[in-house]
Parts: C-alpha cells; sequence; structure tokens
C-alpha cells in the first residue's frame, strides 16, 4: 500500500503577449511545481513552459509509459509547441516544438508508477499519480474555458487544434471515469 503524497501543479498560467486573452496563443504557458513526499522533483521558477502540451503529454502517462530508453515525446512539458498537427496513426495528434522542456520518466510498475527525475526513482501509485495528472490538466483546462475563444490561420491549424482539443478531453474524461470507478 502506498502512502504517497504528491503535488503536480500549474503555476502562473497565461497566454503569451496579453496574459489575458491572446486569441491566436493556442497554448497554455506558465511554470510547473512537482513534489512527492516532501521532495521536490521540478520547480519551474521563471521560465515559461507549455502546459496545455504537456498536460496532455501527462494524461498519455497514464496508458503508457515513458522512458529515456522509449519516449513518448521528446519533453513531458515543452517549452513549446509550434504547430499540433492531425496525424493518421495513434495517438492521432503530433505536437512540433524545439527541443527545450522538463522531462522525466514515468514508468508503469506492477505496484504502481516510477517517478525517474535525475536518475532518482519515487514509486508512487497508479491512483496516486492519476489523481495528481487529473488535477494538473483540470488545472490548465479551466483556464482554456475561462479564455476568448481561439482564432485559427488556416484549415490546417484549426484541423491540429481541434485534434489536440479531442484528444486531451477524451483523455481527461476517461481518466475521471477511472478515478471514480475506484
Amino acid at each position: 500500500m502506498f502512502l504517497n503524497m504528491i503535488r503536480l501543479e500549474p503555476r502562473n498560467v497565461h497566454w503569451l503577449g496579453d496574459k489575458d486573452h491572446a486569441p491566436w496563443d493556442k497554448c497554455a504557458h506558465g511554470q510547473v511545481f512537482m513534489e512527492i513526499d516532501g521532495v521536490v522533483l521540478v520547480e519551474e521558477g521563471e521560465d515559461d513552459w507549455n502546459l496545455s502540451a504537456g498536460a496532455l503529454h501527462l494524461l498519455r502517462t497514464l496508458e503508457k509509459s515513458h522512458s529515456f530508453e522509449s519516449p513518448l515525446f521528446e519533453n513531458l512539458i515543452p517549452c513549446c509547441g509550434h504547430g499540433m498537427y492531425k496525424i493518421d496513426e495513434e495517438p492521432g495528434l503530433v505536437i512540433i516544438g524545439c527541443p527545450n522542456g522538463i522531462n522525466f520518466q514515468v514508468i508503469h510498475t506492477d505496484d504502481g508508477v516510477n517517478i525517474v527525475k535525475d536518475g532518482h526513482p519515487r514509486t508512487i501509485s497508479m491512483e496516486s499519480w492519476r489523481w495528481a495528472v487529473v488535477g494538473f490538466s483540470e488545472a490548465v483546462k479551466s483556464f482554456y474555458d475561462s479564455s476568448d475563444p481561439k482564432v485559427m490561420d488556416d484549415e490546417i491549424e484549426s484541423e491540429g487544434f481541434n485534434q489536440f482539443m479531442k484528444e486531451w478531453d477524451q483523455r481527461h474524461s476517461s481518466s475521471v471515469r477511472d478515478l471514480k470507478s475506484n
């Protein structure tokens, strides 16, 4: 039985440029904080990270491991996402950005999940990880919901953004159902 305490929080969530509205910015930005059992693993103070892509990536780790040997994406929390593109193969969406970001491993085990940052594993229950990820996702999504509608430049951008929001909503809803059934 696990008695882990995990905090995974988006902080200072905002749009680039006009911090309140920015209808052309499709990605919420801000900082990230993660602590497990009193040990701070991620505390990104002043840098802006792509929290919306990070929320989707974190939701994907609820189904599959993300390790350095077999990564699901370049960074769990990317610096940026210059483009979101709908693709035919699973998972149906790719987010392209720069190589910078916050990265750590999320490795599924029989007993739960190993969160590995800087070579130091912390084992937590899958339920604790799911609660933390769902909370992170909800915080970022509520920022989207309280903001102005997004303006798309063209059909390709619109298609990619719509696929992004669709996958995010599906994964989030599925994770909430899993929590309620336990």
